[in-house]
């Protein structure tokens, strides 16, 4: 089933292409008929494809179940960074229990070290190691209150007020608020369409007072890119060469499934990952962290307590105990089957298809064609009832606004939801613009 919806996804199965019969696909791969079958009914009964007795199975034109957009009246949200949350009733309800069956309420509800309790840091680490291929001691790694509090621990340690940061020309929202927010400057890394040039960097830390470079890495917020081995091993180059401190954000990474080396296991000695268990479990879940070099892990603490303080121990225990049990595997699993029917569904509309998509992605970003400008279609969206994040809030300084806007899949409520909001972006996006205001 995964591989059918990736490659409806990807565009290797079109509308209308007809699917291996199931005899074939169970002769290559070597599994029963009976099991293509069961994963050709499922795909059927979710609306991906079609069977016609005699004739065979077909990539649907549409999904069967799509409401008419009159029966769904409220504003829907693409705005918004989040994901949907995994249908864990049962085991979410058993780890909750054991949790209340096993600990002292002191220990869950009581004081803990400003890093988090030692077997929390412990469980983290392990898991790094298997999700991120992070190597990293138990002593490294700080628990915080999410990926946001990460990078404000991580900005408000590894540099100082006044200095300049260096980061991609678009980047996340939040790190420039939390920038603002500590009197940090932002400097704008120019970039292609495979991510941050390193040459830039160099020619910008040669001509100003850089302190440190943030980038994210993996699914890169807005543009989904994700960063080459070839330009991380540059990038840290660069960084050796003026000694500058490396703040690596895979926030948005954490359902990716690529093989590519973090910046951390390529500089270790000066790279700081922040990470965080949002994307995976659901937005209710705050708890990420921040591994350092070991030199820097005392220093970085600091930063966590000069916050928000200590991530909450209930949250850790819960987490901590989800991943020792398997399950975040499992959510994980959910969270890429989920994504992967929200990208089919958005390449389903041919005027979005040529959007930057990934199938380990809940985002989109979606190059608008001519004549539509950024501000205009995010206005004319909103008209529809569709909310799009306006594009100028990803932009470092007074650099240009890109003709593009990202789209959140994993926002909208539910397919129903996002497939009204992409007939109306393909519907929108074939006319021609209104203007909002005339000059007198």
């Amino acid at each position: 089933m995964e591989a059918v919806i990736e490659d409806i996804s990807a565009r290797k199965f079109l509308p209308g292409q007809k699917l291996p019969p199931q005899r074939d696909l169970a002769h290559d791969l070597k599994v029963a008929v009976a099991t293509v079958s069961r994963a050709y009914t499922e795909l059927e009964a979710q609306g991906f494809v079609t069977s016609h007795v005699g004739r065979g199975t077909y990539v649907s034109e549409r999904r069967d179940t799509r409401p008419d957009a009159s029966s769904l009246q409220d504003e829907i949200d693409l705005a918004t960074y989040r994901v949907p949350v995994p249908a864990i009733n049962d085991p979410l309800r058993k780890v909750l229990k054991a949790i209340l069956a096993d600990l002292d309420p002191n220990r869950i509800l009581g004081n803990a070290p400003t890093a988090g309790l030692p077997q929390h840091r412990a469980a983290m680490a392990e898991w790094l190691g298997r999700s991120a291929k992070i190597q990293a001691g138990a002593d490294q790694v700080v628990l915080t209150n999410g990926g946001q509090h990460a990078v404000m621990a991580a900005l408000s340690t590894v540099t100082h007020e006044g200095q300049a940061i260096a980061t991609e020309v678009l980047t996340d929202p939040r790190m420039k608020a939390v920038a603002s927010f500590l009197n940090r400057r932002l400097l704008a890394i120019a970039c292609d369409d495979h991510g941050l040039l390193p040459d830039a960097l160099d020619h910008l830390c040669r001509t100003q007072e850089v302190a440190a470079v943030f980038c994210t890495t993996r699914n890169h917020n807005p543009t989904n890119v994700t960063l080459s081995l070839e330009r991380r091993i540059a990038l840290v180059e660069v960084a050796r060469k003026f000694d500058l401190p490396i703040i690596e954000s895979d926030i948005y990474g954490t359902l990716a499934t690529d093989t590519v080396a973090p910046i951390f296991t390529i500089a270790p000695e000066r790279t700081h990952f922040i990470t965080s268990l949002g994307r995976i479990v659901g937005p209710g879940m705050k708890v990420g962290c921040l591994v350092s070099p070991i030199a820097d892990a005392g220093k970085t603490q600091l930063g966590v307590a000069m916050s928000t303080g200590v991530a909450t121990p209930i949250a850790t225990e819960l987490a901590m105990r989800l991943m020792l049990s398997g399950q975040i595997e499992a959510m994980l699993e959910w969270q890429r089957v989920e994504n992967l029917r929200r990208v089919a569904l958005f390449n389903a509309h041919s005027l979005l298809s040529g959007a930057a998509t990934n199938p380990s992605s809940p985002h989109v970003w979606l190059t608008l064609p001519e004549p539509w400008r950024a501000e205009d279609f995010v206005e004319a969206a909103a008209g529809h009832g569709v909310l799009i994040a306006p594009s100028h809030s990803f932009v470092v300084g007074r650099q240009s606004v890109p003709h593009a806007v990202r789209l959140v899949l994993g926002a909208a409520q539910t397919f129903d939801h996002l497939e009204v909001a992409c007939q109306k972006l393909h519907t929108l996006i074939a006319t021609q613009p209104r203007p909002s205001s005339l000059a007198g």
